[in-house]
């Protein structure tokens, strides 16, 4: 499928001889300006450009990075072409040109907002950055500037250390250059995803935006390369999303036996096991909720009865148990059965329980191995849902009910939607502050969810690149676009997985390093620290930092703690009150407790402090008067062992 280029934004004009180039080379009326953005930070095209400054990005083996700078041309230019250099690394390493991607982000018009919400970038009618394009040759409009968002992946294999390498941006009359910096962490992003996340997605929308045939070999061409974008973005369930149609095909044969032909089913999942998206399947719903009666109602099913010669739709008090039935024969003869879930009805809410809990039950008897998951809306689940999906904020604001019901029995995950919306909740409406959109997967692990789900992965509008529908928020339909085009916002979720992931391992890496260490770590608990990094950007479920750089700074904190485990020397404090937590003058005293490896050295603020044979130190400060007037504590501690240093600093906001 081809599509026009991209939407611009309309034009700025531009101080060309104020701004101070970083490498230009052109006319004397056309010259090229390159500066670094934030990826928390739209680009639109009266964006005025920014200070010259290298791109500067870190990331873990095995995980990718995104980066963003802005173009702005004093003339209209054609055929303007992007390229990267390979990244020089440590001892002739080198990260190859082909592991980064320039692509240009176009578009897409606004003509709504998001409901009561203040914060919204920019107030429709606009238009938005979103869409990130493949194409590597682009045309620029005098004044108007142009965002180019940047992915590295990190191979596995990469060595630690520093890289650089040049970003440039040329045409036969002007050229422009920016130097790319990539800091590669001693450590490596696992491959096993430990969040599950969904996305339910139109297969027949993918047929038809790319005129392939359902079932068809074009059709299963362009579903594995939506299932690799998937993939590619830790998403690793896949949405079945039919009772029988055209996935599972049933006869009704003469006789009154049932015929149910899985083979396209399986094709589906196979593919998906194959691109990695298929670790969980994630079966249809069962039934529909009428609002009205407060009743759960069958869905039902159209199959070929053989006695009639034709197809006829069947109810589902007759479907379910011999489609069911059969259908977790098939999964535990393929051996997929505990990997597998299957959905009442999306929804339901306190008035439509005693329907709902009938059905579920009459669903567990025809399929009591294939766990149950729904959307949900209510809290009396206890005996009848394995997978517990609530919205975000039913979760924030029924936590203690959701705690006292939680068991080992099932897991309890969150979905986000077309609610919640206004300025609190975190979110992935095209014209929220992006901070929003990376704390998404901080509230699954400060809240201990292990899943997230989201309805809309490609449920496009007819024109898919045109104004999304005003009937919900815009971009809750869809996070990617034909082809698969990424989103903006789609980039940014990846990141806060990866951020999940790297919460989880310095968790773990804790966890390790005390078990070895046969010390008496009473004080410990291994998830504290990862706790205390991720509530400085988001302290509660309603309370996202809007400032992007809390967020970059969280990640950059936590990674090096994660290189110090790995790398050494350890240093683990554990402060009482906990880092981040507020001080009142009065007088205050803080407690820490320590680790670091046998025979480090541990100063604080520079004095050192005894430390034991087995590692473990101990420290208190004491402030008896108003802390100075200032209006923060502040305590750096340094580990030093065989020429390697790690610090960490714990910081109290003071109330006088």
């Amino acid at each position: 499928m081809t599509r026009p280029f991209f939407r611009f934004a309309l034009s700025a004009l531009f101080a060309l001889l104020s701004f101070p180039l970083l490498s230009c080379h052109a006319g004397a009326e056309e010259t090229v300006s390159l500066w670094p953005v934030d990826i928390h930070t739209r680009i639109f095209g009266d964006t005025p450009a920014g200070e010259s400054a290298p791109i500067a990005l870190s990331a873990a083996r095995n995980e990718y990075e995104s980066g963003q700078f802005g173009v702005l041309s004093s003339a209209d230019l054609e055929k303007v072409t992007l390229s990267v250099s390979d990244l020089a690394g440590p001892d002739s390493a080198v990260l190859p040109a082909e592991r980064i991607r320039l692509r240009p982000i176009g578009t897409v018009r606004l003509i709504h907002n998001t409901q009561y919400d203040s914060t919204v970038v920019r107030t429709a009618p606009c238009d938005f950055p979103d869409i990130l394009y493949e194409e590597t040759t682009v045309s620029l409009k005098a004044g108007e500037a142009l965002g180019i968002w940047i992915t590295v992946f990190v191979p596995a294999e990469t060595a630690a250390g520093s890289y650089s390498g040049t970003i440039t941006v040329k045409n036969d009359t002007a050229e422009a250059t920016l130097p790319l910096t990539l800091e590669v962490f001693p450590f490596t992003l696992p491959e096993e995803r430990h969040l599950w996340v969904t996305n339910w997605f139109d297969m027949h929308k993918l047929a038809a935006v790319h005129n392939a045939e359902f079932a068809s070999d074009a059709y299963w061409e362009v579903l594995e390369k939506y299932f690799r974008n998937m993939a590619e973005h830790r998403q690793n369930i896949v949405w079945v999303n039919e009772a029988p149609g055209s996935l599972v095909r049933v006869t009704r044969k003469s006789d009154g036996k049932w015929d149910i032909d899985f083979s396209r089913m399986q094709k589906f999942i196979e593919l998906a096991e194959k691109c990695g998206v298929g670790e969980r399947l994630e079966f249809f719903h069962c039934a529909w909720v009428d609002r009205n009666k407060h009743e759960l109602v069958f869905l039902t099913a159209r199959i070929f009865d053989e006695a009639k010669g034709e197809e006829v739709d069947v109810p589902g008090t007759v479907w379910v148990p011999e489609v069911l039935g059969a259908l977790e024969k098939w999964l535990i003869d393929t051996g997929r059965i505990d990997k597998s879930m299957i959905h009442i009805a999306d929804e339901p809410f306190r008035e439509d329980m005693a329907s709902w809990r009938e059905v579920s039950e009459f669903v567990h008897q025809a399929a009591p191995r294939i766990k149950r998951i729904d959307a949900i809306e209510s809290t009396h689940f206890s005996d009848r849902l394995e997978v517990w999906v609530p919205k975000i904020s039913h979760y924030e604001r029924w936590k203690d009910m959701f705690n006292q019901l939680r068991s080992d029995d099932h897991e309890m995950w969150f979905y986000i939607c077309c609610h919640p919306f206004g300025k609190y909740y975190p979110n992935r409406f095209i014209d929220i502050p992006l901070t929003r959109v990376r704390a998404i997967h901080w509230v699954n692990y400060t809240e201990h969810l292990c899943g997230y789900l989201h309805w809309g992965y490609n449920f496009w509008s007819e024109d898919p690149f045109g104004p999304p529908t005003q009937k919900l928020p815009p971009g809750d339909t869809h996070c990617v676009y034909p082809g698969p085009l990424d989103s903006v916002r789609w980039e940014i979720e990846r990141e806060s997985i990866e951020d999940y992931e790297y919460f989880l391992l310095l968790q773990r890496l804790t966890e390790e390093a005390a078990q070895n260490s046969g010390a008496d770590l009473w004080w410990l608990d291994p998830e504290t620290r990862s706790m205390e990094l991720a509530h400085r950007a988001l302290p509660s479920i309603t309370e996202v930092n809007p400032d992007p750089a809390v967020f970059r700074q969280v990640r950059e904190d936590t990674a090096r703690e994660i290189s110090a485990m790995v790398n050494g020397p350890k240093l683990i404090v554990r402060s009482c009150p906990g880092d981040g937590q507020a001080l009142i003058v009065g007088p205050f005293v803080i407690e820490y407790y320590g680790l670091t490896d046998p025979g480090a050295t541990v100063t604080v603020d520079g004095v050192e402090i005894p430390v034991a044979e087995d590692g473990t130190f101990q420290y208190s400060s004491q402030v008896f008067d108003d802390n100075g007037g200032e209006d923060t504590f502040r305590k750096e501690f340094t580990a030093t062992l065989d020429g390697k240093t790690t610090k960490t600093v714990r910081v109290f906001p003071v109330k006088k």
